[in-house]
């Protein structure tokens, strides 16, 4: 058993300020007066929100901002920036939209206050709502472990590792906290093969607990008390929900992320499928064991990377109470069948599994510290306690 350390995230900013000056005025009808300067605003805070975090790229869908001043709105001698520190102009409401896809990221510049940034994405599809949040002021949240099994249909060690993961799931208490997904990267011609790069896994079976745990012995001892160590190890940081749709072969969906705690947030969504059949080398003979053949929660979308690492797209600080929210788009239509699914794609069998990421103690590497499933047609609202 070890610990993962997979990356650290570096960040920065540049900072612009801005001043005038204005000199006396004369008149012939009033004396002179001496000439003195305003005094100078040098405490406060200057915050900028925005009331859609995504939009669709329609040039009709907006987005408002709302500039504060220590939490008073102000509209005059307001600049806006973008991403790239430069000045847009988004009128006197504030209001963007977009006619191209993709993240906009935005500051605000009062006198010499510069404001938080804030990020709105613009997609092509209809926009999912957000799921309503039954309990607005709860941060209470059902925690649960991601089991990330590396495995291959050609794994003759696999079937012992199956057979210890399922015991888990028939009879140990805690299987209803533990989220299981399959990367079946052992040998390419594996029916649930997954093409992409994905961790480096040299030994198989290995299973993975929130990418803060590993092991090579997959016993049932081994399972359980990994999957007990993390889930004694955090409470949950995060809550998430969903609304997903899916139509004519694409699939949108919204995530969002609710803070139980101030801090940095990452976000990940793969995609499984069940019900993969294969022939299981090394299983058990008889019809009895005929389910070593037939493959669970198999990864076959991941869309969680950032830079090497597949532990989450990064969201940012989200503070406790509040959320922060994330689109995902896939068009299935534009996968690869033969890397994919030659045989077409069986919604039925498909679901989503969508995890929130922390940094490690050491903040050197991400960790996941909440992860749900949710059905690709559908609305799931947050868990609480």
């Amino acid at each position: 058993m070890k610990t993962i350390f997979r990356f650290a995230s570096l960040l920065s900013a540049a900072v612009m300020l801005f001043a005038s000056c204005e000199g006396p005025v004369d008149t012939p009808d009033t004396p002179d007066t001496p000439d003195v300067p305003d005094t100078p605003v040098t405490e406060g805070k200057l915050t900028l929100e925005v009331d859609k975090l995504i939009i669709q790229s329609n040039g009709a869908d907006a987005a408002t901002l709302t500039v504060k001043f220590n939490d008073e709105v102000i509209t005059e001698d307001v600049i806006i920036f973008d991403g790239k520190n430069k000045p847009v102009d988004l009128g006197s409401d504030f209001k963007f939209t977009a006619t191209e896809t993709g993240d906009y990221t935005f500051y605000a510049n009062y006198k010499t206050f510069i404001s938080n940034t804030v990020t709105v994405t613009a997609v092509s599809t209809e926009v999912p709502e957000t799921p309503e949040d039954l309990q607005p002021s709860n941060t209470s949240f059902v925690r649960r472990v991601l089991l990330t099994k590396f495995t291959g249909q050609q794994c003759p060690a696999c079937p012992n590792a199956t057979a210890a993961i399922h015991k888990f799931y028939d009879e140990n208490e805690l299987a209803p906290y533990a989220v299981k997904a399959e990367a079946h990267t052992y040998n390419s011609d594996d029916p649930a093969f997954f093409a992409d790069s994905f961790y480096g896994v040299q030994y198989f079976p290995t299973i993975c607990l929130d990418w803060a745990m590993l092991t090579t012995e997959v016993t049932y001892n081994n399972v359980s008390s990994m999957i007990a160590d993390r889930l004694e190890a955090e409470d949950a940081k995060a809550g998430i929900s969903v609304n997903s749709v899916f139509a004519d072969g694409a699939l949108t969906f919204k995530v969002c992320v609710k803070a139980a705690q101030t801090g940095q947030y990452r976000v990940g969504a793969w995609l499984l499928e069940d019900n993969i059949k294969g022939q299981q080398k090394g299983a058990p003979a008889g019809e009895e064991n005929s389910w070593y053949h037939e493959f669970d929660d198999c990864i076959r979308i991941a869309d969680s990377k950032s830079g090497t690492s597949y532990a989450g797209i990064k969201l940012g600080e989200i503070e406790a109470g509040k959320t922060a929210e994330k689109m995902f788009a896939w068009n299935f239509n534009d996968l690869d069948p033969i890397k994919y699914h030659p045989d077409g794609w069986k919604v039925e069998d498909l679901k989503l599994c969508i995890f929130v990421s922390v940094p490690d103690e050491k903040g050197y590497s991400y960790i996941v510290n909440n992860v749900i499933t949710a059905p690709i047609n559908g609305v799931t609202q947050f868990e609480y306690k």
